[in-house]
């Protein structure tokens, strides 16, 4: 009986630790209709199409200056809204957290995890004027804006755009709380145990 007893507690308890592993990874949810990913994380939902100024035609390869690209985000009228921005420095970077789920994004460049992307975060601490990019292998800096500086542009709208606006196809970005899995294991446990006891007692 404590063998049958210590395998469906192990059992429980590699279930639990899966549980939490899989919902603490949880960031990422793609709306149905393929154009909008909803970041649980940040709270902001990007387009799927990660050079969308190229696909829209404003730009043959999607890259622009700063002032330019500030300016392509905040005119976006799609899928729906017309609040779009680029992403803040923070955020961009939350996002790299979630890099294992970049097969949901579409239009990659060539060389993602190398392709540099401006944020909207500006560096205040410099003599001359810069603004932060960011890319998805982690790294991030600095750059002069003024001249010639061209990065990629990716633009976001703030919260569950879809599931807010009721858009067909909405994902239900609800996750599960990690803390609530790992109770409902332990509970599962105490009534194993208490079976255990019960039996014993006969």
């Amino acid at each position: 009986m404590r063998l049958v007893f210590n395998k469906s507690l192990t059992a429980l308890s590699v279930a639990a630790l899966f549980a939490i592993s899989s919902q603490a990874n949880a960031g990422l949810i793609k709306n149905t209709d393929d154009n909008l990913i909803y970041d649980t994380e940040s709270d902001i939902t990007w387009l799927t199409d990660t050079n969308y100024s190229k696909t829209d035609g404003t730009d043959s390869d999607g890259k622009m200056l700063w002032d330019d690209s500030k300016t392509w985000a905040v005119n976006l009228d799609v899928f729906g809204s017309i609040e779009w921005r680029l992403p803040t420095w923070t955020e961009a970077l939350a996002l790299q957290s979630s890099s294992e789920n970049f097969g949901l994004f579409d239009n990659l460049p060539g060389d993602f995890n190398v392709a540099q992307y401006w944020t909207s975060t500006e560096n205040f601490g410099s003599t001359d004027e810069r603004a932060y990019w960011f890319r998805i292998d982690g790294s991030s800096g600095p750059v002069i804006t003024q001249g010639t500086a061209k990065r990629f542009t990716w633009a976001v709208v703030s919260g569950d755009f879809a599931n807010i606006q009721g858009i067909a196809g909405g994902v239900d970005a609800t996750v599960p709380e990690p803390a609530s899995m790992g109770i409902f294991a332990l509970g599962l446990a105490g009534l194993a145990y208490r079976r255990k006891q019960l039996k014993a007692g006969k």
